[in-house]
């Protein structure tokens, strides 16, 4: 009963920040007294929202939708506007009823319709629900028109008294510049009002909730105003209703919800302006004949056009659709920034290298001499000594060449698809251009996906064709077959199955390159010419301890500041995408992880940040599984880090443009005794804030684990010492 009571709570407070995109509590609440302002609107439009999510709940639907708002705002919208419009009665309880029902009807139905084609149906359920009931309403003798907007006055000293009455008329009273004056009545008309107090309480909700939707309904005020003044068009375009449902509304969609907050989505928000001025008078002139109001149908219209076009583009290069969506034009932005840089990965197969030990590229992508026009995404390698030569002697053996003969590998799982072996090596300095690929192999990846390697050395095949076989298996020996002067291994990664197809731009997951002398860990990029390089090989002590599997539960007692310990529970689920992540009831917390063999690794953190689970999320962001003393550089979401309040909020208003915050995390082993996979490894990170370059340090932390997994963990900042254990797995 008490979990029920909380959903239809959610569901009702969510009805009314989505309106703004948002999904914000403070919003939400906000939203929900001025809607009381206009009292029986107020009501009407709750009423309606607690039938629809009363009727969603019975009728077994989609409940995180229902919960979200996604099907309850247009009914709450329909109930505005009734509340607006009509009189109180019997009749009028029960039009609601049955419009509300309508909106929800259209709500599902447009929502399925509209999903195929990945757009959102907005408040077109809304408009045409209030159609049906608008073009009939003269028929129904018992449902009045109000004339509450002209004796407003006494229905506000029956709600509120005269302390209210004489409150409201002071403040609306006050003298501000117009466009403010304008501003504000505008943003109080998308909730069907028309005054300073709750054009004010909206406003300060709104710059409370989003930084960024705040200043989307500045520039798209301002370029409705303007452009009207320059058109000429005020009369028929410029009232407080189109300025706020229509034009601010579209500012909010395109600006800052489906598209990332950008400079070009401020642009296109300042472009499609004008272009909403055109639909909405074309609207405005079409549907009066019928005697139809437009209400926010332009915004609808404008909205779903230009997010389709968005997404029949063939690349997203300045102006990106937002690829998850967190009901928050911050959190999207900044998770967005993140994740391009540090999980670009997770999208690819993982293709290793070819080979052990350290080899040296001569030559790369779009290589002077054979990697040209289809065939430019390719790799040659080769064992190079300390003068850069790579063969001993005088070079007339094969023999003298350091790779010749040196084992190759499988660079991932996959089925053998083509080995051709009966191609002889060539003398040094020689080569065969009839044969030009030498004895090969492709390996099918995945359905599309294949490798090719080439110049092996015939006779030493160790698979067979139509074989699975797994990264790592030995595949064959290098050889100096085919167009190869000197011994070495041609790679390259290809769409179809032929031996010599055309090549794709394909990175190799994770290798060392050493030359500088020192092993620095690539990722997910692609070497180039001239760089020595060697495969990672993963510590399985340290896989199998953050190996984590789902239908796992790790108990963890803590302290907290010296404090009594207390106890956390996570469980580790799989998602319906295959993605794993912690999960806290207690908190409701979720933070999802992967661990690809070379590297654990948080990807993203949803809840309550006071919990045991977000600190371990700030202490084991990323680690390193390799058996190499390597520190590892990356970055976290803004979001997810406390920090000051004036700082957010000034980069929040920034960010789309400029961001100059980073927060910096660092991690490397501290301690290592595991040569018997018996001992304990004990990790060491660091979180630092970079703001214009001016480094702080935030927090560090140390994580230990043993061969039964993850031991215990400390957390340590300027307010807040954590230490914490697993006391069960």
């Amino acid at each position: 009963m008490k979990q029920t009571l909380k959903d239809i709570v959610n569901g009702i407070l969510n009805s009314y920040s989505i309106i703004f995109f948002l999904d914000n509590k403070i919003l939400s609440g906000t939203l929900l007294v001025v809607s009381f302002l206009n009292f029986w609107a107020g009501v009407s439009g709750l009423l309606a929202v607690v039938f629809v999510l009363y009727v969603g709940k019975k009728m077994n639907l989609h409940q995180p939708t229902l919960q979200s708002g996604y099907y309850s705002f247009n009914a709450l919208l329909v109930g505005l506007g009734m509340g607006t419009f009509f009189d109180p009665s019997v009749v009028y309880f029960s039009l609601l009823a049955l419009a509300s029902l309508l909106s929800l009807l259209l709500s599902v139905g447009l929502g399925g319709w509209f999903y195929k084609y990945k757009l959102p149906f907005l408040s077109i359920p809304f408009v045409i629900t209030f159609w049906f009931v608008v073009l009939p309403s003269s028929h129904f003798e018992n449902l009045g028109l109000t004339q509450r907007s002209i004796f407003w006055i006494n229905e506000l000293y029956a709600v509120g008294g005269n302390g209210l009455l004489e409150l409201f008329k002071t403040i609306d009273s006050f003298q501000v510049h117009q466009l403010v004056d304008i501003y504000l009545r505008s943003l109080s008309s998308i909730f069907f009002q028309s005054n300073l107090i709750a054009g004010t309480l909206i406003a300060i909700a709104l710059l409370i909730s989003s930084r960024i939707m705040f200043s989307l309904s500045v520039v798209g005020f301002l370029s409705a105003y303007f452009f009207a003044q320059f058109t000429g068009s005020e009369a028929a375009s410029i009232n407080y209703y189109n300025i706020g449902a229509n034009y601010m509304m579209v500012a909010f969609a395109i600006g800052g919800f489906f598209a990332i907050p950008s400079r070009q989505s401020y642009l296109w928000t300042i472009l499609l302006i004008p272009l909403t001025s055109l639909v909405l008078l074309f609207f405005y002139k079409l549907l009066g004949f019928i005697q139809l109001p437009v209400f926010s149908l332009p915004f609808s219209f404008v909205t779903i056009l230009f997010v389709y076009f968005l997404q029949m583009r063939t690349k997203a290069e300045n102006l990106v659709l937002t690829p998850l969506q967190l009901n928050s034009p911050e959190q999207n932005l900044y998770t967005y920034r993140n994740n391009v840089e540090r999980l670009s990965g997770i999208y690819y197969f993982a293709i290793n290298l070819p080979f052990i030990g350290e080899w040296t590229v001569t030559q790369a992508h779009n290589g002077k001499y054979t990697h040209k026009g289809e065939w430019r995404h390719a790799f040659d390698f080769m064992i190079t000594d300390s003068n850069n030569s790579t063969f001993r002697n005088d070079g007339y053996q094969l023999t003298d060449y350091y790779c010749y003969n040196k084992p190759i590998f499988a660079p991932a799982d996959g089925f053998v698809e083509l080995i051709l072996d009966n191609i002889e090596d060539n003398i040094p300095g020689q080569v065969n251009t009839v044969n030009n690929w030498g004895n090969s192999i492709v390996i099918r990846h995945l359905n599309g996906l294949y490798s090719q390697i080439s110049h092996l050395r015939k006779g030493t095949f160790k698979v067979q064709q139509g074989a699975f076989i797994h990264k790592g298996d030995l595949l064959a020996h290098c050889g100096n077959s085919g167009r190869s002067p000197e011994p070495h291994i041609h790679f390259q990664m290809q769409i179809f199955p032929a031996i010599g197809a055309k090549t794709i731009d394909y990175p190799f997951a994770y290798f060392y390159k050493t030359n500088s002398g020192s092993d620095a860990l690539v990722q997910y990029k692609k070497p180039q010419k001239g760089d020595i390089v060697a495969p990672v090989s993963s510590d399985q002590f340290m896989f199998n301890a953050f190996n984590i599997l789902p239908d796992s539960v790790l108990n963890m007692k803590y302290s907290m500041n010296g404090s009594n310990e207390k106890m956390e529970r996570w469980d580790t689920y799989t998602d319906a995408y295959n993605q794993k992540y912690f999960f806290c009831a207690e908190t409701n917390s979720t933070a999802y992880y992967i661990n690809d063999g070379s590297m654990f690794y948080f990807t993203a953190f949803y809840g309550n940040k006071n919990s045991l689970l977000y600190y371990f999320y700030l202490a084991a962001f990323k680690i390193y599984l390799g058996n190499k003393q390597i520190e590892i550089q990356d970055y976290l979401p803004l979001s997810v880090l406390r920090i000051p309040l004036s700082i957010k909020w000034l980069h929040d208003f920034v960010a789309p443009f400029k961001s100059f915050i980073k927060v910096e995390y660092q991690s490397a082993i501290e301690f290592s005794d595991n040569a018997l996979n018996s001992g304990e490894v004990r990790f060491a990170s660091a979180i630092k804030f970079n703001m214009l370059n001016k480094i702080n340090k935030v927090s560090e932390s140390t994580v230990k684990i043993t061969s039964k997994g993850l031991t215990e963990f400390e957390y340590k900042s300027k307010k807040t010492q954590i230490k914490a254990r697993c006391i069960s797995i």
